[in-house]
């Protein structure tokens, strides 16, 4: 079984956070990279989610609450319901673990868009208070250093009856060869989420049982599409999902995570290398988001066909 807590995976995760703030930085740098972010994105607009009618579903929900998690800064949820033909804005908040990299960039290139709120995923139930409707988390859930425990907390923080919402691209470690945050990969099996790296595999519907359906499917342009319903605060969590909600062994890893990543991030050596690495990738993303949107987008497919 994939394990909950582990602090190297945690260490590895943060390692990954140069090239994701080179990314962003450079996608709001260049106008025709932020305007092609924005024709994509479904902000300003009713919400819209591949594969799930989730404007139906917020309907039949009383005062819907919806975050969407490891969000970046894609702002890609609509904000918006429709009722009737009526234009009613949502209660959506955009949620990251890099929050204050994202906010300090939108300050930077001027972005009059929501601040990005701060949380993490496989923590979650620490940040949402079990009042959301809707939990959406895409492109983003095998980017945490543990896609399961974050499967369980979001469950958590979820009112009964809530829908936490996945769309990610399958098997993305593989293609990235494990390389920053990309440690697990997702994928669709027989119509069962499965999460998986080089020594685990686990069938999310299984571990989940009766706390929660799981409704998976693979769509045409092979995104893994998963709609996981919390079936209420009635149905008792199974004893083997109880490890992965543990807030004292969360507060020990994190305080080990933190000091151990202090002891080794103090020597003038090692802050050089990390400015180093972080300035090699804002190169590299400054010379990418340079090409022009539509190109870029072909040679992103070529690469990931190759």
């Amino acid at each position: 079984m994939i394990k909950a807590n582990s602090t190297a995976i945690t260490e590895q995760w943060l390692g990954g956070i140069s090239y994701e703030v080179a990314f962003w930085n450079n996608v709001y740098r260049w106008p025709h990279t932020f305007q092609g972010l924005m024709s994509w994105a479904h902000y300003g607009s009713v919400i819209s989610l591949e594969g799930f009618d989730a404007n139906a579903f917020l309907l039949t929900q009383d005062h819907p609450k919806v975050y969407d998690v490891g969000a970046g800064l894609s702002y890609a949820v609509g904000d918006h319901l429709d009722k009737e033909g009526e234009l009613i804005p949502l209660d959506i908040h955009y949620m990251d673990p890099l929050a204050n990299y994202f906010n300090r960039i939108l300050k930077k290139y001027k972005k009059t868009l929501p601040a990005v709120e701060f949380g993490m995923t496989e923590y979650l139930s620490a940040f949402i208070p079990g009042d959301a409707s809707l939990i959406t988390i895409q492109n983003a859930l095998d980017h945490s250093s543990s896609p399961i425990k974050g499967i369980v907390e979001a469950l958590v923080a979820l009112r009964e009856g809530g829908v936490l919402y996945l769309n990610h691209h399958p098997n993305e470690a593989e293609i990235e060869h494990y390389k920053g945050f990309h440690q697990y990969n997702i994928d669709e099996t027989a119509g069962e989420l499965v999460i998986w790296n080089q020594s685990e595999k686990i069938y999310v519907g299984r571990l989940l049982g009766a706390f929660a359906s799981v409704e998976t499917k693979r769509m045409d342009n092979g995104h893994i599409v998963s709609i996981i319903r919390k079936q209420g605060d009635d149905v008792s969590m199974p004893a083997p999902l109880c490890k992965y909600v543990d807030h004292q062994a969360d507060k020990a890893e994190l305080c080990e995570v933190l000091l151990r990543y202090q002891f080794h991030n103090t020597s003038l050596v090692k802050n050089m290398k990390n400015s180093f690495r972080f300035g090699m990738f804002n190169v590299v993303q400054f010379l990418a988001q340079m090409l022009p949107w539509n190109l870029k987008m072909k040679v992103k497919r070529l690469i990931k066909q190759a």
